[in-house]
């Protein structure tokens, strides 16, 4: 009879306690306000200035300088030349069309002075194909004689280590400034108007 009776006493103990509750807890994240209220990334960055956001332009005054010179009297187009877009800084564009769809674009420039002088510029030529400067020693002993309307000048024709950008460029000193025609972009076209390019400079004249 004491197993009954133990069993007894011991539903009655539980029983008399209160069904337990479950508690409810609502936890709420101080992450996702936080990220609600911040404006997307592109939001928060900084709008670009006008001169950021505008292509660069040449200052008013070196595109009055290259103004103050009359533009050449040109010769014959070529076959396979097209005139490009204008350019305040320039004297002419042209755009030529190579074998195999290869492109170049000539550009003519004038400035009073030597502009930094010979070695300078063709370094500068250089670099825009990737080719290490020259010495002065170097860069005269590469250059080819060529006429720009009877006027003496000088020649540079130059490729890329990986012969893929040619560089065509002649040099002309008349009147106290300094004339460039540089034809340059893909090797190919390059080669192909190189005797173009020289021809149509002696059949102009400059001012």
């Amino acid at each position: 009879m004491r197993l009954p009776l133990l069993l007894s006493a011991s539903l009655l103990a539980f029983g008399c306690k209160p069904a337990p509750q479950v508690a409810r807890y609502e936890v709420k994240s101080d992450a996702a306000p936080a990220a609600a209220a911040q404006p997307a990334p592109v939001a928060a960055q900084p709008a670009p200035s006008p001169a950021a956001a505008a292509p660069m332009v040449a200052p008013a005054s070196m595109k009055a300088e290259a103004a103050s010179f009359d533009a050449p009297k040109w010769g014959k187009l070529p076959a396979g030349w097209s005139v490009g877009p204008e350019n305040g800084m320039r004297k002419a564009t042209w755009i030529v069309a190579g074998p195999d769809g290869s492109k170049a674009e000539i550009a003519v420039t004038v400035f009073p002075g030597n502009v930094g002088g010979l070695t300078a510029n063709v370094n500068r030529w250089r670099g825009q194909i990737g080719l290490p400067p020259a010495s002065g020693e170097e860069i005269a002993a590469s250059a080819k004689p060529a006429k720009v309307g009877g006027i003496d000048s000088q020649r540079f024709v130059m490729t890329s280590d990986d012969g893929k950008k040619g560089l065509d460029a002649v040099m002309t000193p008349h009147k106290g400034a300094t004339w460039f025609f540089k034809m340059s972009g893909d090797a190919a076209a390059v080669a192909a108007h190189g005797a173009a390019l020289v021809a149509f400079l002696a059949e102009s004249q400059l001012p």
